[in-house]
């Protein structure tokens, strides 16, 4: 239905802008519906102009961020949220080093008490490859 009634527009149209025009040679003025069309057709070139110039600069703008700011912009959030991690990170690791967990009451570590008392020769040392050593010496006896 709809293709129908475009169809008959348009063919009463082309009708409409011959007899118009055979007028105009009769007269040798212009008629009023050449006159609309030729404005018409001049506002519709301008639009036409207007928007082809606004897609151009807007496609140019659009790489431009996708291909250069984006980029930019996502290596810049990079390194500032990498940066904030290490300083976090930091701050962390130094309130691990003075937790409680890790202190005796003395003051001193129980990780370093024990070196201390390996070095001077009062801790024990239990090594396992001697223990395995020896009991196989045993077996084989």
């Amino acid at each position: 239905m709809i293709t129908i009634s475009i169809f008959t527009v348009s063919g009463l149209s082309i009708v409409l802008l011959i007899v118009a025009k055979k007028i105009e040679e009769k007269r040798k003025k212009p008629l009023f519906i050449s006159n609309l069309i030729s404005r018409g057709d001049i506002h519709i070139r301008k639009f036409y102009h207007t928007a082809v110039h606004l897609y151009s600069e807007g496609k140019e703008k659009g790489l431009f961020l996708l291909k250069k700011q984006i980029p930019i912009h996502s290596r810049n959030s990079l390194n500032k949220t990498i940066s904030f991690l290490k300083e976090k990170r930091g701050q962390y690791i130094n309130n691990m080093r003075d937790s409680r967990l890790l202190k005796k009451s003395d003051g001193i570590s129980e990780f370093f008490k024990n070196m201390s008392e390996v070095e001077k020769g009062n801790g024990t040392i239990h090594d396992v490859y001697e223990d395995s050593s020896q009991n196989i010496e045993e077996k084989v006896k």
